[in-house]
C-alpha cells in the first residue's frame, strides 16, 4: 500500500513538472487511514486523505485527474486500489497549530520534486480523529497508542489543539477525556 501511495504522489509530481512547477511548490500532508498505515503498518484505506498546500494554479478537476487511481496487490486482500479523496479537508478537525511544522518529510532526498510529501505525526493524526470520533476513529487512536504514541504527548497536544478548534468544544473535551481515561487506568 505504501508503494501505491508514493506512486500517486509521483504521478502528481509528473503532472506538475509538465506544467512548469518549481521544487516544493506543492506540499502534501497525509492524514486518515493511509497515514495510519504508514505509521503502524496496520489497517489501510482505499482513499488517500491529503491536505494540499499551494495548489492555486490547478483546478480541482485537474487535480483529480493528476491523482488518478493506483492499483496494487494487498498481501491480505489481493487486488486493491487507492484513490484521492477530493472531499477531504482538515479545516474542521481539531489540530495543533504546529502540525505542519512538525510533520515528517517523506521525500527521501528528492528536493527537486515539485511535490513535497509530509506525514502528520502520530499525535496529530490521533487528534484529528477526535472531531468525528466514530468507531473506526477510536480504533485508529488505540492503534496509534499501541504503536508508540504516549498519553502524555496526547494530553498536552490535544489540550493545545482544543484552543483552535472551530467546532463543539464540549464534545471535543468529552472525546479527549474519554481517550485519556481509557489509557490511564
Amino acid at each position: 500500500m505504501a508503494k501505491a501511495i508514493f506512486e500517486m504522489f509521483d504521478n502528481l509530481a509528473d503532472f506538475l513538472e509538465d506544467r512548469g512547477a518549481k521544487p516544493g511548490s506543492c506540499k502534501a500532508y497525509i492524514f486518515g487511514g493511509c497515514a495510519l498505515h504508514l505509521h503502524t503498518n496496520a489497517r489501510g484505506s482505499s482513499d488517500l486523505d491529503i491536505e494540499l498546500e499551494a495548489m492555486d494554479r490547478i483546478s480541482p478537476n485537474e487535480l483529480v485527474l493528476a491523482l488518478d487511481e493506483v492499483f496494487f496487490d494487498d498481501p491480505e486482500t489481493g487486488p486493491s486500489s487507492i484513490v484521492f479523496d477530493p472531499n477531504f479537508t482538515p479545516t474542521l478537525a481539531p489540530l495543533h497549530e504546529d502540525y505542519q511544522e512538525d510533520a515528517i518529510w517523506l521525500n527521501r532526498n528528492e528536493e527537486d520534486s515539485p511535490v513535497w510529501v509530509y506525514l502528520v505525526q502520530k499525535v496529530d493524526l490521533a487528534i484529528s480523529k477526535l472531531g468525528r470520533y466514530g468507531d473506526q476513529d477510536i480504533d485508529d487512536i488505540h492503534t496509534l497508542f499501541d504503536h508508540g504514541l504516549s498519553i502524555e504527548e496526547f494530553k498536552y497536544r490535544a489540550e493545545e489543539a482544543r484552543k483552535y478548534f472551530p467546532g463543539n468544544l464540549d464534545r471535543l473535551t468529552g472525546n479527549i477525556t474519554h481517550v485519556i481515561k481509557t489509557y490511564t487506568k
